[in-house]
């Protein structure tokens, strides 16, 4: 490299230095500036009177001690129906579905005592009922012919003994006898068995059932060879069945031994078996969460077979009686349940309860009412919503109560003598042209406004409300449309259209004003499609 070459370099090393150095300067300098308004554009502005502050979010739900006044024609349109606080004895009853099973403890096995060939079987199909000591199988065994060959020989010799003064040979003939008799008894072989086979010569073995029942498994078929103790016949007293009904992990808690359970099953149409839990199982299936809980019932007439499918139903009894009200008195808003008492002069309070599982369509009370208090029953909900959406202060239909009570209310200046108004006496009349109206579209209305000697008032101002109430439910707010009906001179009435927002029925309110006083009002109820 060259000398020149080397302060070219050097040169330009020292050029980027300096550039480097003056962007950092360049860049905390502005930077700062840059950050702190940015900083500051960021930061929460205090809000000017003009602009919307969000309100603050009530809880959900109707609060515990709102209170909601309604008229006499409000109690009556919205249906209220009211009924006092009693006790009962609850029962409840929890259904579930179970299977008809052989009882355990009632099966009995018919085994062969000792190996050979069957040749002959009295059972030939699966439920066939045997009775204890019943001939179920014939066994011919080689065992039992040398068996019973040895005891023939032994009685023989007893025999030729008879007359000998050896008492110790008499005495162990005597033995042998009676060994090979114990030998041939402990096989199952009866006296009768034994002595047969020595006068025929075939060694054949009856096999009896030793209980009653019906058979449940056979295990053999003919000309089958069995060793000792294999199984031939299951036999089970079906009597008395086993049910397992299989009940829900949640439903447990409600299942007690000994508890009554009722039976039914297609078998037995119109008829019901009683029995009582005899054992609840210590482990639920892992595939259907359920647990298995035994019922021991009867069975007359032998009408539940094992694997049929039945019905059961726990009923459990309350000890002693409690408070109960109707499950139509509660209203669940989903953070609380909510029941609406009737006080005097149309007051309802709303009284947060707590309840238990319901029974017989009535709830078991534990706090938040006492005897005799009296709930609304029907018509709880329409007073929900107005309480929920109103707080208590509205209507029952949307209307205040300012509102509804200014159809009733006079300007007394209007009315006094001599200021040139129209007193009270004024009738009105409103009709819809189209019943039922038609929802989203213009409808025709008029009103027929006369004072008390029939003549039509032409300079009032007649106002008609549509009022949809509330439902919370559907997460719909109250629907209110007004409108003016001018006056048609032709038709000496007042004519105009107003415009329901959606189907269903609503409230019209129509009032007429003059010089600032309602003169007349009215309301009714249309329907809109």
């Amino acid at each position: 490299m060259t000398s020149r070459e080397k302060k070219l370099i050097a040169l330009g090393a020292g050029a980027g230095t300096l550039i480097a150095v003056l962007a950092l300067v360049l860049l905390s300098a502005y930077g700062t500036h840059f950050f702190a308004t940015a900083s500051a554009a960021a930061a929460p502005q205090p809000a000017s009177s003009t602009q919307p502050v969000a309100a603050p979010t009530s809880a959900q739900g109707t609060q515990p001690g709102t209170t909601v006044e309604l008229s006499p024609a409000e109690i009556t349109a919205a249906g209220v129906q009211i009924a006092e606080v009693r006790t009962a004895s609850l029962k409840t009853e929890i259904d579930a579905f179970g299977r008809v099973e052989q009882p355990e403890a009632q099966l009995a096995a018919v085994s062969a005592r000792i190996g050979g060939r069957v040749d002959k079987l009295y059972v030939q199909y699966m439920g066939e009922r045997v009775r204890s000591g019943q001939a179920v199988a014939e066994i011919y065994s080689p065992d039992v012919a040398t068996a019973v060959e040895e005891y023939r020989l032994a009685e023989q010799n007893r025999n030729g003994l008879r007359q000998s003064d050896d008492a110790f040979a008499r005495a162990q003939a005597d033995a042998l006898v009676t060994a090979s008799q114990h030998k041939l008894e402990l096989w199952g072989i009866t006296e009768k068995q034994i002595d047969a086979p020595g006068k025929d010569g075939i060694p054949h073995v009856t096999i009896y059932a030793y209980a009653s029942g019906t058979v449940v498994d056979r295990k053999v078929t003919q000309g089958q060879y069995v060793n000792a103790g294999d199984t031939l016949f299951t036999v089970a007293d079906l009597s008395q069945v086993w049910i397992k009904v299989d009940v829900y992990e949640e439903q447990l808690p409600q299942i007690q031994q000994g508890q009554e359970v009722e039976i039914t099953a297609e078998s037995m149409p119109n008829a019901t078996i009683h029995g009582r839990v005899d054992f609840i199982e210590p482990a639920a299936n892992p595939q259907t969460r359920t647990v298995p809980v035994h019922v021991h019932v009867a069975n007359p007439g032998m009408r539940l077979l094992p694997g049929m499918f039945v019905s059961a139903t726990f009923v459990s009894r309350a000890a002693q009686p409690s408070i109960v009200i109707p499950r139509s008195a509660v209203l669940d808003t989903g953070t609380r349940k909510i029941v609406y008492l009737a006080r005097s002069n149309g007051v309802f309070e709303a009284r947060e309860v707590e309840v238990g599982a319901p029974s017989d369509d009535l709830f078991p009370v534990s706090s938040g009412l006492a005897l005799g208090d009296k709930v609304v029953l029907n018509g709880n909900f329409l007073i929900d919503s107005q309480a929920h959406l109103s707080s208590g202060m509205s209507g029952l239909y949307g209307g205040s109560k300012e509102f509804d009570a200014g159809s009733q209310k006079q300007n007394p200046a209007a009315t006094a003598p001599g200021n040139g108004a129209a007193t009270s006496s004024a009738q009105i009349e409103f009709h819809a042209d189209a019943d039922p109206l038609k929802a989203g579209e213009d409808n025709p209305f008029h009103v027929t406004l006369t004072d008390s000697s029939g003549k039509p008032i032409a300079d009032a101002k007649v106002t008609v409300t549509l009022i949809m109430p509330a439902m919370p439910s559907m997460g719909m707010p109250e629907m209110k449309s007004s409108f003016d009906l001018p006056w048609v001179a032709a038709r000496q009435m007042y004519v105009g259209k107003g415009q329901p927002g959606m189907s269903g029925t609503w409230t019209v309110f129509v009032e007429a004003r003059k010089n600032g006083s309602i003169i007349a009002s009215t309301h009714t109820h249309l329907s809109a499609k």
